[in-house]
């Protein structure tokens, strides 16, 4: 570290490039030496962090909500990463608002992630929530604790009550079809970015051709024959939302065993006392991970947009779009040999 911090000042090229070279060897070091977390060791950090969390929502008066349960019983790490992203963006929020520095914005990437960058992007969460609660709060009680046994699908149910506790944090005393229907819109055109350069790829053979067309017009929602796909319609609920979703869910599974990688078990609607907006929003969450393990397999490297801010979208809004991305997996699927 003495080494590193002395580069920051002007000093002669051939120090400096000493300092590059220490730091360089450092950076080896530090990879080399690194450890592998477990799932039980994330658990304990989220844990931790919603500790803190429930501190600071116990300081403006907020004691009385129901967290949401998960009935996902096969939640592997890229699906725990993911909704991962989703926490540091609701402390991002809350960060700013309160203002103090936030923490970095993470993207979804087509990476196999392990529960060590699960781990990674809980202490960025930790550190923030730390930081805060020294501030805000007079005292503290929370201590970290030790967990053994966890598997990827609690940390992914305890980190979706930490989401669920910071989106209170930050004013929403609940989820709402809004930031449904934005997930929704990053699975679409994450989808729509997948069939176009599948279909970029294709030569211009009389076959070809044809599944370049069947590709390129799914993203517009319509066939090569003039047909399209259904028209949106109207009084749809959070039940028919997930539904389709679970269609979808369906769908990346047949890919999965497209490409020799193993199902997903599914929840049922029987799992469920009432669907809510914020079940349907787990849904998103899961659809967004399995399209970037998808992508390896694909050899595609994009990364997935940021979700962006809407108003006034109601559930047969995110049908509408839910439905488009049913379209273009359909499509994916009957076009053989990509």
């Amino acid at each position: 570290m003495v080494h590193i911090n002395r580069c920051n000042k002007k000093i002669p090229l051939f120090q400096g490039g000493v300092c590059l070279f220490l730091f360089v060897i450092t950076s080896f070091v530090i990879k080399a030496n690194a450890i592998d977390y477990s799932p039980s060791q994330v658990f304990s950090q989220v844990h931790y962090a919603n500790q803190l969390a429930i501190e600071l929502l116990e300081q403006k008066d907020i004691t009385r909500y129901n967290l949401p349960d998960s009935q996902e019983k096969q939640a592997k790490p890229m699906h725990v990463y993911e909704l991962h992203v989703s926490v540091l963006s609701e402390l991002y929020n809350y960060a700013q608002s309160l203002g103090f520095r936030p923490p970095p914005i993470i993207v979804s990437t087509p990476i196999s992630y392990k529960p060590t960058d699960v781990y990674y992007l809980s202490q960025l969460t930790v550190a923030k929530l730390e930081e805060i609660s020294l501030t805000k709060l007079a005292t503290s009680q929370v201590q970290l604790k030790t967990f053994r046994d966890k598997t990827p699908s609690m940390v992914y149910q305890e980190i979706f009550s930490l989401y669920y506790r910071l989106n209170l944090l930050n004013g929403h005393s609940k989820i709402s079809p809004n930031e449904v229907f934005s997930q929704t819109i990053r699975i679409k055109e994450d989808l729509q970015s997948i069939l176009s350069a599948l279909s970029q790829r294709l030569d211009s053979s009389t076959e070809n051709e044809r599944k370049k067309r069947l590709l390129t017009t799914a993203v517009f929602g319509t066939h090569p024959d003039g047909s399209s796909m259904d028209r949106k319609l109207t009084n749809k609920t959070p039940s028919d939302v997930i539904e389709i979703a679970f269609q979808n869910r369906e769908q990346f599974n047949l890919l999965r065993a497209r490409n020799s990688m193993p199902t997903i078990a599914i929840p049922e609607m029987i799992d469920y006392d009432k669907i809510l907006p914020v079940d349907v929003f787990l849904q998103t969450q899961f659809m967004i991970a399995e399209l970037n393990l998808l992508k390896q397999p694909m050899n595609i490297s994009s990364t997935t947009n940021r979700g962006r801010r809407y108003i006034d979208k109601t559930p047969s809004d995110v049908y509408y779009e839910m439905q488009h991305v049913k379209y273009m997996l359909d499509r994916l699927l009957k076009v053989p040999s990509l």
